[in-house]
């Protein structure tokens, strides 16, 4: 492992542990690298703000949690939201914070092109994929926050299976016109 991924990996585990006792918007650079015994210099060499450094984590932990799962009929969907309930104190107080940069806005992001993955083949003679698309991600988006802000009561699988209901028999209804 190099130098460079060592200190992500220190600024990324301070992250996450500043953001089990407060809320993202109470945490400062400074305190993300007080807490790793880094300098600001050093974070800014890796990260453009505190913002980055959550999407590399999700990014970087995402794509380990979910390497070996087929991108078919959304089970990636289900990966991420076990990854989400794995880790949902850190993923509730990453939803809160919105905006540019925003974490929200970067999992609509990657949501849009795993969409576009799973339901390219249900809407390719569709005129208005992206629109459909982009109404997937963004709906996915608001469920999988509010399922975490309200404590992710119900289990990562029951909450994947009425995600995938929906989604697939909305898909099949607009398929059909």
């Amino acid at each position: 492992m190099s130098d460079s991924q060592i200190t992500k990996l220190a600024l990324a585990q301070s992250m996450k542990k500043l953001m089990e006792k407060r809320p993202m918007k109470k945490i400062s650079v400074s305190d993300i690298v007080k807490e790793c015994n880094l300098n600001r210099q050093t974070f800014y060499h890796h990260f453009k703000d505190k913002y980055d450094l959550v999407n590399w984590i999700f990014y970087t932990e995402l794509i380990v949690y979910i390497k070996d799962t087929p991108m078919e009929k959304l089970q990636v969907l289900e990966k991420i939201c076990e990854y989400f309930y794995e880790n949902k104190e850190f993923y509730k107080n990453a939803f809160e914070e919105r905006g540019q940069n925003s974490f929200s806005e970067y999992f609509t992001e990657t949501m849009h092109n795993i969409m576009k993955i799973q339901l390219g083949e249900v809407f390719k003679n569709k005129k208005d994929l992206d629109f459909y698309i982009t109404f997937y991600a963004d709906a996915i988006r608001l469920a999988i926050s509010k399922w975490l802000m309200e404590g992710a009561e119900i289990p990562p699988d029951k909450f994947v299976s009425l995600l995938k209901n929906t989604i697939l028999i909305a898909a099949q209804y607009l398929s059909e016109d």
